[in-house]
């Protein structure tokens, strides 16, 4: 069951500073790149539907083909590996987070965090006043994730 969540964005975004890791926009060729990504950073965890490569192109390139709003998506990279990535798209004519996804090695380093708040700046300062995101119930990690960056549960 996924559960309804939104954060109210300030007008005019701060971000933390940068973890350490090249960060920049998702672009549409970093397809690949996102699919590797999804595929090893949802494995094992309560969104895994045991997926394979193609699955996850599929998957991304479907975020890519729908409504992203690349100017607010953002990827994190050790050197060519893509460590992190938050994919922003349009839902409902609101802007929504779809993805938020860490390489195994690279989690607990707040990279999620400091991505989704560039993210939420980024909306911010581009005159939105709210950004909608969905999570599996009992998603413990993405539950203390937005929790920290004030996201507010909302019931049906």
């Amino acid at each position: 069951m996924k559960i309804r969540y939104e954060i109210d964005l300030p007008a005019s975004g701060s971000t933390t500073p940068s973890p350490g890791l090249a960060v920049r926009n998702v672009v549409p060729t970093d397809l690949e790149g996102l699919a590797g990504l999804m595929l090893d950073a949802y494995r094992g965890t309560i969104d895994s539907e045991d997926e394979d490569y193609e699955d996850a192109v599929t998957e991304v390139g479907a975020f890519l083909d729908g409504d992203p709003l690349l100017e607010h998506s953002y990827i994190a990279l050790d050197g060519d590996e893509v460590a992190s990535a938050v994919l922003v798209s349009e839902y409902d004519g609101e802007p929504f987070i779809g993805y938020v996804m860490t390489l195994p090695g690279h989690k607990n380093q707040r990279l999620a965090r400091h991505l989704v708040r560039l993210a939420m700046a980024s909306l911010g300062d581009d005159g939105h006043t709210r950004i909608v995101l969905y999570i599996t119930q009992g998603n413990t990690p993405s539950e203390r994730l937005f929790a920290s960056v004030g996201a507010r549960r909302v019931d049906p």
